[in-house]
């Protein structure tokens, strides 16, 4: 069964499917970008690995810290109550850091190596508090002071406000669910913006490469299909269950009745 949205898939946006979703869709948009591109241009998959804090893990062994906290003195705030319970021992879980990896597309000069246009998909590291966020961002002031174009895509609706074109501040757009932004270097306060709808299909979008070779296009929604199908997400995912991401009160209801017009639920 092929993706039954019209446009982007909100089932998708589940934290649990999104690594998988990622890196097929970064994988896809520089295989559908390759042949367009002109013979002195290649398109490559870059990858950024950070140390992501605090992520949950079911530990090999789960520690209970008995001898130390014996030795510590207890100290009651309230008056002792007698044959009152001892206090009770904590299980001990650790964290680990988890090594992450992000895919992202560069569009190289050939003569030069030079790096031409970034293409970013966000994942929802980029978008909520921790070291994947601060590198996405450290990288995005890097590249809007170079001269290298950026191309950010963020198909997640949770999260923080992450594309350059919102860090100066409010902006003014067309309701949307997901957005899409690109910078043409050198022009630092110019931005080309796609407000996308749930209910729409992606965009076609113009790929910049360096003046004065034309733009090349990526059919984004293709893109998103194919990675739909080769994800086997047909099967995976349970459309009689709500999607795990947030919906406004209008989504919810069109995105129930998409499903029950095509008997998933």
């Amino acid at each position: 069964m092929p993706n039954p949205f019209p446009g982007m898939n909100p089932y998708l946006e589940d934290p649990n499917e999104w690594g998988d979703v990622h890196h097929a869709l970064m994988t896809y948009i520089r295989d559908a970008l390759q042949p367009a591109l002109p013979s002195t241009y290649a398109a490559r998959l870059n990858i950024r690995v950070f140390v992501n804090e605090l992520q949950p893990r079911i530990p090999d062994v789960l520690v209970l810290e008995k001898k130390t906290r014996e030795l510590a003195s207890a100290y009651a705030i309230a008056p002792a109550v007698l044959d009152a319970p001892p206090p009770a021992e904590p299980l001990v879980v650790f964290l680990d850091p988890i090594e992450v990896h992000e895919a992202f597309v560069e569009i190289v000069r050939l003569e030069d190596e030079h790096i031409v246009t970034l293409i970013e998909v966000l994942s929802p590291t980029n978008k909520r508090k921790g070291e994947g966020r601060r590198q996405y961002l450290r990288k995005q002031r890097e590249i809007l002071e170079s001269e290298t174009h950026l191309v950010e895509i963020d198909l997640l609706k949770d999260g923080a406000p992450t594309l350059a074109v919102l860090q100066a501040g409010l902006i003014q757009l067309p309701p949307h669910r997901y957005l899409i932004n690109v910078r043409r270097a050198p022009e630092l306060y110019r931005f080309e913006v796609y407000p996308i709808p749930l209910q729409e299909r992606l965009p076609n979008l113009r790929i910049p490469l360096m003046a004065p070779d034309p733009d090349v296009t990526c059919d984004l929604q293709t893109v998103l299909n194919k990675a739909y199908d080769n994800g086997a997400y047909a099967r995976l995912l349970n459309y009689h269950e709500p999607p795990r991401t947030s919906l406004l009160e209008q989504e919810e209801k069109w995105v129930d009745e998409l499903l029950h017009g095509k008997n998933l639920r």
